[in-house]
């Protein structure tokens, strides 16, 4: 039934080529050199009579139907693998894309929650803030991401599935709110600019400027919300901020919300997946989804 297949060797070199966009970079994977991978997919494109691949001078690019063979491959190559880790009992690796702030002050503490009820899932977590291609970046299975999330942005190759809105609050030291709760004309504000100028502005610096009436507020910026709260932490300022992002130092009474004018809860934007139809069937992203969800809904209810 099967003696029409390409060898198992052509079809790995072929998705490694096209996953990582370079020979080379397969040969390093495969552990071969890149004149076996040329070859290996010359002969691959011999047998089907297409070109998988568009040679540049250097880079390699997939055709139409390089891409279409490349889906099919990788999501094949990855059964075969899940079954097999399954059969030897070894764990299955799921590859996590988030912003550095979430992987940081959300994800990887409350992390171990998933690992403890799936400990034969492997998960990396990539920390970027530059977007990925999730329809050809195989190395990456699900995105977190922050903003709005449009239908539009959809295809037939990905999923967006909304996970949380966030709610952005008042956050400072106990020993700050001491000391700055009667007077807020000497207050320090830190804020977050996104990187990202898609996103939309919130109106951050006028909700301040209506609390401190009686003069020119004090506010500070940072690109990256881990430093807006490492500012509040070190007793610096009010860190306006998501009440997930705090959620751990809340926990450990090492930032509180503020009281009166400062108690006020801001509604922000949304945290989103992102899901490639190659693994919308994979049982360990279906886990961490469903797991990711339950433990978002705890939160917010």
């Amino acid at each position: 039934m099967f003696q029409q297949l390409p060898s198992l060797n052509a079809i790995k070199a072929f998705e490694s080529a096209a996953r990582l966009n370079s020979f080379k970079d397969a040969a390093n994977e495969l552990n071969v050199t890149p004149t076996a991978i040329s070859h290996q997919i010359r002969t691959l494109e011999d047998s089907l009579k297409v070109r998988l691949f568009e040679r540049k001078t250097r880079a390699v690019i997939l055709t139409k139907e390089g891409e279409l063979l490349a889906t099919s491959a990788n999501q094949s190559l990855q059964e075969l693998l899940s079954t097999i880790n399954q059969l030897k009992g070894s764990p299955r690796t799921l590859t996590i894309s988030t912003t550095n702030s979430f992987a940081a002050m959300w994800l990887v503490p409350n992390i171990v929650g998933f690992q403890q009820q799936h400990p034969d899932i492997d998960i990396q977590i990539r920390a970027e803030e530059s977007l990925i291609d999730m329809e050809h970046d195989r190395r990456v299975d699900i995105a977190i991401r922050y903003g709005e999330p449009s239908k539009q942005l959809e295809t037939k190759a990905l999923i967006h599935q909304p996970l949380i809105q966030e709610s952005i609050g008042f956050f400072a030291t106990p020993d700050y709110w001491k000391r700055h709760s009667h007077n807020l004309s000497d207050v320090v504000f830190f804020c977050t600019q996104w990187k990202n100028p898609n996103l939309p502005d919130l109106g951050l610096e006028e909700t301040i400027k209506n609390i401190v009436v009686d003069s020119q507020p004090n506010i500070r910026y940072f690109d990256d919300e881990n430093l807006t709260a490492q500012a509040a932490l070190s007793g610096q300022g009010i860190a306006i901020i998501s009440q997930l992002a705090v959620e751990n130092s809340i926990k450990n009474g090492w930032l509180t919300q503020g009281t009166d004018k400062l108690s006020k809860s801001i509604i922000g934007l949304h945290y989103y997946l992102v899901i490639p139809k190659r693994v919308q069937t994979s049982q360990a992203a279906i886990h961490f989804k469903e797991w990711l969800q339950s433990t978002l809904t705890i939160f917010s209810s």
